[in-house]
């Protein structure tokens, strides 16, 4: 597939799309949409944004999708309203979206022989204290590097590996209330707490998120894009509103949180939260749904809202903030790097101050990792 059909897909395929059902598209636009797993609903109606033109970007095209003064309002997710401030948010270009699938503070490349593509492993794999179990997040990672050397090569392999990944990643998916969710089979600890198995995380859901997203992309195929609808369900069922799965809460304060390691009391753990974020704003990306753009919002609320209890000024950061793991170098130059990120999709400068103030606390350097 030539790479200017990619850009004919986001054209006439995906965006422009209402709010997305398990079945397929609506003509019409809605401001909230009814689904098993919940709604998302503005309570006030606003005008949809006018697009500006685009502008020149390190090269390439971005579109700012508009310019409303950031306006605090709510917005209601699973029946619950939660805090939600507008942002400009910019149409990013495929080089420069946010999610995460080769070394962090690098270009993507491709790194893998076509001609050995069908030697990878479908599920990818972990142990952790002598349990072996799958990794959501790696398998996911491995569809979404697969697909980049396919969008850069145009080498068959690629995508017919990437397929079938896809299709055994199905195989163990799990469905609550027309939401799929994609289970760890290991025990595993992070912030303080140690999750059993099967669980489920905001990080792996955005991953895969944006692993069928892509896969849609590549192929055209609607199956695909049914499967992200399905994925992007799981971002609206709460915690207190389901008895299944659930990897989103609301705080006593009613902000929106996405969970890496959902858990009572909650963790809260920065790197997690905004992997899942990164998936929703690649959903929103290619539909351009109401309902997608206000959950976008509602999550760079919360993260705005909380961002400096997690600052240690003149130390790394908090991993989380229930505190449960003092977080490290690594931890705190990933929270710089996705504030630089966060700052590069939502426009607001406030983002591009805090990383700022976070590399000024303990250097980005002294914890990249190559």
């Amino acid at each position: 597939m030539k790479r200017r059909t990619f850009a004919l897909l986001l054209t006439t395929g995906l965006a422009g799309c209402g709010a997305l059902s398990n079945e397929g598209s609506s003509a019409t636009k809605q401001t909230s949409v009814q689904t098993n797993g919940g709604t998302a609903t503005p309570t006030t109606q606003t005008a949809t944004p006018t697009k500006q033109p685009t502008t020149a970007s390190s090269g390439n095209q971005t579109t700012t999708s508009g310019t409303q003064t950031p306006d605090e309002s709510m917005v209601e997710v699973g029946g619950v309203s939660v805090h939600r401030q507008q942002f400009s948010l910019q149409e990013v270009p495929f080089e420069e979206r946010p999610t995460i699938f080769v070394n962090r503070w690098m270009e993507p490349y491709c790194r893998i022989d076509a001609s050995k593509a069908d030697t990878l492993p479908n599920l990818r794999m972990a142990t952790v204290d002598g349990e072996r179990g799958h990794m959501p997040v790696r398998t996911s990672r491995s569809i979404m590097k697969l697909l980049f050397c396919y969008r850069e090569f145009e080498r068959e392999p690629y995508l017919d590996k990437a397929t079938e990944i896809s299709q055994a990643y199905m195989d163990i998916a799990d469905r609550s209330d027309g939401a799929l969710y994609f289970p760890y089979t290991l025990k595993k600890g992070g912030a303080g707490v140690t999750l059993k198995p099967p669980w489920y995380s905001a990080l792996s859901q955005g991953t895969s998120l944006s692993a069928y997203l892509r896969l849609h992309e590549a192929t055209g195929n609607e199956k695909y894009r049914r499967i992200a609808d399905s994925i992007y369900e799981s971002f609206k069922q709460l915690k207190r509103s389901t008895d299944g799965p659930w990897v989103a809460m609301v705080d006593d304060d009613n902000y929106l949180w996405f969970e890496e390691y959902p858990h009572d009391p909650p963790t809260h753990v920065l790197n997690g939260y905004l992997t899942g974020l990164w998936g929703l704003y690649e959903y929103w990306l290619l539909t351009k749904s109401d309902e997608s753009r206000a959950l976008v919002e509602a999550a760079t609320t919360t993260v705005k809202h909380y961002l400096e209890q997690y600052r240690v000024p003149g130390e790394v950061s908090w991993y989380a903030l229930n505190q449960g793991y003092r977080g490290n170098a690594f931890y705190h130059a990933m929270h710089i790097l996705q504030l630089r990120k966060l700052h590069r999709i939502t426009g607001d400068s406030y983002f591009k101050k805090m990383s700022q103030t976070f590399d000024t606390d303990n250097p980005e350097k002294e914890g990249i990792r190559k």
